[in-house]
């Protein structure tokens, strides 16, 4: 059985009597954790982080210095009602990072795992990150988004509050979301639009080289072939009904709340697709 630990907390840190913290936390000098807060074994709260109320955080997360994790919601709606934020396991929140707890009683923002966000990056209410997401330096993640696994948002990015980024996305840095980004492609833009399949991001992650191949077509498809949107999702469903990130790219613009974001007309994506 592996050696646990008690907690370690810095005498200057403040942290509420109904709070838990598990095996092997450190919480760092001037550290605040707030009421009814469980923080999972081996996580580390460095100084003058914030912890808000009612945050259960999994194990091995980081949160750096001055960060400021599960706050009240800045929501025009948010009327002080009991509300959460959920932290799953080995996240990195880095300096100045904002997370905001939900709007509505009982609802949650949420967090997956292996996430990490960078420098003075915020994400607001009602959002939900999954797994290995990854928001650059500034970057500014409105209400009730969606931001699908391994998803990647670059630096000083704005996303619209209920936009929906699509897995294994990049968006480029300072871009403008204002519509849903699909999953697999890169985009970039005021507003950002797609730019061509993120293949570096689909070899990083071992995609099957039938996978990516099909991905390359169904790109052209939907966006270089002059098809309107439910021809083209007529033809991959018909054509790649057997291919999972085909299907998981026709489903994401079927439910799109938002519309689906699409190069202008006369627009040429950079050649990102074949080869």
């Amino acid at each position: 059985m592996p050696d646990t630990q008690q907690p370690l907390v810095h005498p200057t840190a403040i942290v509420d009597t109904s709070s838990l913290l598990l095996d092997n936390v450190e919480v760092g000098p001037y550290a605040i954790i707030e009421a009814n807060v469980v923080i999972g074994g081996g996580c580390r709260i460095a100084g003058h982080a914030v912890i808000g109320r009612g945050t259960r955080m999994g194990r091995n997360n980081h949160v750096h210095h001055h960060a400021i994790i599960g706050t009240e919601s800045q929501d025009m709606k948010f009327r002080g009602e009991e509300t959460g934020l959920e932290i799953g396991d080995n996240n990195v929140f880095r300096e100045f990072v904002t997370v905001n707890r939900a709007t509505g009683k009982g609802k949650v923002t949420r967090i997956g795992s292996g996430c990490r966000l960078l420098a003075y990056s915020h994400v607001a209410h009602n959002t939900v990150l999954e797994d290995g997401v990854i928001l650059a330096n500034c970057a500014e993640v409105g209400g009730e988004v969606l931001i699908e696994k391994n998803a990647i948002i670059g630096g000083l990015v704005g996303v619209h509050q209920f936009c929906h980024i699509g897995a294994h996305a990049m968006v480029g840095a300072c871009s403008k979301i204002v519509l849903d980004i699909p999953p697999y492609v890169t985009a970039d833009g005021h507003p950002a639009r797609p730019r061509g399949l993120n293949l570096i991001g689909l070899r990083r992650f071992r995609f099957a080289p039938e996978a990516i191949a099909a991905l390359k077509t169904a790109y052209q498809i939907l966006y270089r072939r002059g098809v309107r949107l439910d021809e083209a999702l007529d033809i991959l469903t018909r054509e790649y009904g057997g291919c999972p990130e085909v299907m998981h790219m026709v489903r994401f613009i079927q439910n799109s709340r938002r519309k689906v974001a699409r190069p202008r007309s006369g627009f040429f994506d950079r050649d990102e697709s074949p080869s």
